[in-house]
C-alpha cells in the first residue's frame, strides 16, 4: 500500500514537473541567465531552448535515475549495512526490508523533483527583474529547507530499522 502511494506520489510529481517547466519556459527571454554569482547577478546564459531541456533533463531525468537504480539495487540485495541488520536481514523480513528500502528511495526522488520544480520557480522570480536577479534569501531558504527534509529523511530511515521492542 505504501508503496503504491509512494509510487504515485512521484510519478504524480514528475508530470506536473513536466507541465511547470514546460508550459512556464515560455516567460522566459530568448536568451536565459542560467548562472548567477554570490550577489545573484548573472555570469552565464543559455537558449531558452537549452534550458529547457536541461531542466526537464535534470528535474526528471536526475530523479528517475536515482530511483531506478535505487528501486534496483534494494529490491535484490540481500546483504545491506542496516542498524540490527540480522535482525532486517532476516529471511522472513528481508523482502519488506527491501519494500521499506524502495519505498525510502522513491521518496528521496520525490524530494528531488520538488527541488528542482522550485530551482525552476526561482529562475522565473529572477527574470521579472531587469536585469534578471536570483533572490539569494529564497535559494538559502530552500536549500535549507532540502538539507532539513533530507536529515529527516535519514532520520526516519534509521527509525524504520530499529529492532521492535520485544523480538
Amino acid at each position: 500500500m505504501m508503496r503504491r502511494f509512494a509510487w504515485t506520489i512521484f510519478v504524480s510529481l514528475l508530470l506536473v514537473e513536466f507541465f511547470f517547466v514546460s508550459h512556464t519556459a515560455a516567460r522566459l527571454p530568448p536568451l536565459v541567465a542560467s548562472h548567477f554569482d554570490a550577489g545573484g547577478f548573472p555570469n552565464a546564459f543559455m537558449t531558452r531552448g537549452g534550458y529547457t531541456r536541461f531542466m526537464l533533463s535534470l528535474g526528471i531525468g536526475l530523479p528517475v535515475a536515482v530511483v531506478a537504480l535505487l528501486t534496483l539495487v534494494y529490491s535484490r540485495a540481500s546483504d545491506f549495512k542496516l542498524p540490527n541488520r540480522d535482525y532486517w536481514l532476516a529471511p522472513q523480513r528481508i523482502d519488506r526490508t527491501r519494500g521499506l528500502l524502495v519505498v525510502h528511495g522513491i521518496w528521496f526522488g520525490s524530494l528531488l523533483v520538488a527541488m528542482t520544480c522550485f530551482v525552476h520557480w526561482l529562475e522565473l522570480d529572477a527574470h521579472r527583474r531587469v536585469p534578471p536577479q536570483l533572490s539569494n534569501p529564497w535559494l538559502e531558504g530552500g536549500l535549507l529547507i532540502f538539507f532539513l527534509i533530507t536529515v529527516g529523511w535519514i532520520i526516519a530511515l534509521l527509525i524504520a530499522f530499529r529492532r521492535p521492542r520485544g523480538e
